[in-house]
């Protein structure tokens, strides 16, 4: 063999060489990876990164635990098994949660925190009565008592946690919503002629005319009965701006012509 052929053979030798070790390196790093892989896996599935609390804010009436039973989310369970959107998905299919929002803390916290709706007056609705909130939130079936708000006009539709409909209904909720608690106590929302409102409020009749304006009806007939009113008067609010009081011997008449329109 000449010189040449001994340089050339042991070129390619090295080359083999060269190779060889080039992929056992890539072998060893996989394996490396593989090792890191399954460690983390196993890390993470352990009792060391498992859920250690949960802390829920704001939920007095939504039934929470059965949602965090339907998602699995509690004590022991792996910390990396919570779906955030899930759970707040799920929590806010609840009648009484407005919105949720929850999150992760590492290694074994689960926070969860809730806004409820707030409910201010029983709605008759199909001939059954529901709570319901200022926004129109259906929140539960429940006989109205003797302190609540209630509403009571005709052909209010809506289910279980959805929103009721129709614009006088949700007209009614808004003047509830904005009027003082002390002032919402015992207040009635009925339906007058020709798609109007009226309400009865600390026994005086409230002609609200048309569902809008509400907010300002609600200011102005807060301001009126903080002055004083003669007892079962008739309060005309239709022009929130321009209101009109009848006394209870002139308003017997004109409360009738309210109510039928």
């Amino acid at each position: 063999m000449t010189a040449i052929d001994r340089r050339i053979a042991f070129r390619r030798q090295t080359v083999r060489e060269t190779g060889a070790r080039r992929n056992l390196r890539r072998l060893l790093v996989a394996l490396l990876f593989i090792l890191t892989v399954g460690m983390i896996a196993m890390l993470l599935q352990s009792p060391v990164m498992a859920i250690r609390d949960i802390e829920i804010t704001g939920a007095s009436r939504a039934n929470i635990d059965t949602v965090l039973a339907r998602y699995q989310v509690q004590v022991g369970v792996p910390t990396i098994s919570v779906r955030p959107d899930e759970l707040v998905a799920g929590v806010e299919r609840d009648p009484w949660v407005a919105r949720a929002q929850a999150t992760v803390r590492w290694p074994g916290t689960v926070s969860l925190v809730v806004l409820e709706h707030e409910p201010i007056a029983w709605a008759d609705i199909g001939g059954e009565w529901y709570r319901v909130s200022g926004t129109g939130a259906v929140l539960e079936e429940s006989q109205p008592t003797k302190r609540g708000a209630r509403v009571e006009l005709k052909g209010v539709s809506g289910e279980l946690g959805s929103s009721v409909k129709g614009k006088r209904a949700l007209a009614a909720l808004e003047f509830l919503s904005a009027l003082p608690a002390e002032l919402r106590r015992r207040a009635v929302m009925m339906s007058g002629g020709n798609g109007t409102l009226i309400a009865r409020v600390r026994g005086h009749l409230v002609d609200l005319g048309s569902p809008v304006d509400m907010v300002p009806k609600a200011a102005t007939l807060t301001a009126l009965l903080e002055q004083g009113l003669p007892a079962k008067s008739l309060i005309s609010l239709v022009s929130p701006t321009r209101p009109a009081v009848t006394p209870q011997k002139k308003a017997v008449r004109k409360s009738q012509q309210v109510v039928e329109g």
